[in-house]
């Protein structure tokens, strides 16, 4: 089961419905859907003005609601998607992806929840009863927590209501482009590049053990990337995950990254191998589809 099939659930509900077929991205310059049909996946994007969104966990989201509405739209139509709920996708920097650690998790959902609420609840950049939460188990010990702003999450649902259709599950657009990835069965490091972000994901047999959202104000640079391809050495060389094979090789996983800059990160990583994404701009709403049928 891929990690976005064990992530099915809107931010502020432990139970969902399955998976919508079709999933849809807003993100700063675009939007993208994708659907799976009899197996196969078709994917589409579209552009947006450039400052139609700015993606923030604690001030507006959407400058220009009606013309994402209208993209969105011919998406949908060319979808077949208008009047359907679907997933839907939001910057990294809108939410906040949590990995934490625990000596004991409680078996309950709500415990889990206010257990989250808990360690999260001092760093929280906005006020406290305006936060959305969903909970993962990882392991007895593990939590995955993505949280996030109630009001910024109706900026994007109310903008796809907008263009004819409703969320049914809301996701950071990073856990989704876990999905897509066929590499995570043993180890690799996810570094995806987007305007005014870079998002580090470090995953282990399909499970995130590590995610990181930066806020950039220009390209992603070596500084940006190194502090997480540093974590991934030292996983690799420090935690009993098990030896790389010719099967399942540690991986290092780029998309959106100017070829000098992945060319410097493989040369840190010499031990992994050097995989480019797929279509970057659908990234993310393929793994969401992908992922209701893993």
């Amino acid at each position: 089961m891929s990690l976005l099939a064990e992530l099915r659930a809107r931010f502020d509900e432990l139970t969902a419905p399955p998976t919508p077929a079709l999933a849809v991205e807003i993100a700063s310059g675009r939007a993208a859907a994708a659907r799976m049909d009899s197996g196969q996946v078709r994917a589409a994007s579209r552009p947006l003005p450039a400052s139609a969104v700015t993606a923030s966990a604690v001030k507006a989201n959407l400058n220009d609601a009606h013309a994402v509405a209208l993209q969105l739209r011919a998406l949908l139509e060319s979808m077949g998607g208008l009047g359907a709920e679907v997933t839907l996708l939001v910057p990294d920097l809108t939410a906040r992806v949590s990995v934490l650690d625990f000596d004991l998790l409680p078996g309950r959902a709500d415990e889990l929840r206010a257990l989250a609420h808990f360690r999260l609840r001092k760093s929280l950049p906005f006020a406290d009863e305006q936060m959305v939460l969903s909970c993962q188990r990882l392991s007895p010990t593990r939590l995955l927590v993505a949280f996030a702003d109630r009001a910024r999450l109706a900026e994007y649902e109310d903008c796809l209501e907008a263009a004819g259709a409703r969320a049914a599950i809301v996701l950071p657009s990073g856990l989704a482009c876990l999905a897509a990835l066929p590499a995570l069965h043993h180890g690799a490091l996810l570094l995806r590049a987007e305007p005014g972000c870079l998002t580090s994901a470090f995953a282990w047999n399909g499970q995130p053990e590590f995610f990181r959202a930066l806020e950039l104000g220009a390209a992603a640079t070596f500084d940006d990337a190194f502090p997480s391809v540093a974590f991934f050495r030292d996983r690799v060389e420090n935690a009993p995950l098990g030896p790389a094979t010719a099967d399942t090789p540690w991986r290092l996983v780029t998309s959106g990254l100017a070829p000098e800059l992945e060319t410097r990160l493989a040369d840190e990583t010499p031990w992994a191998t050097l995989q480019r994404a797929e279509s970057t701009e659908n990234l993310a709403v393929t793994g969401a589809v992908r992922g209701r049928f893993a």
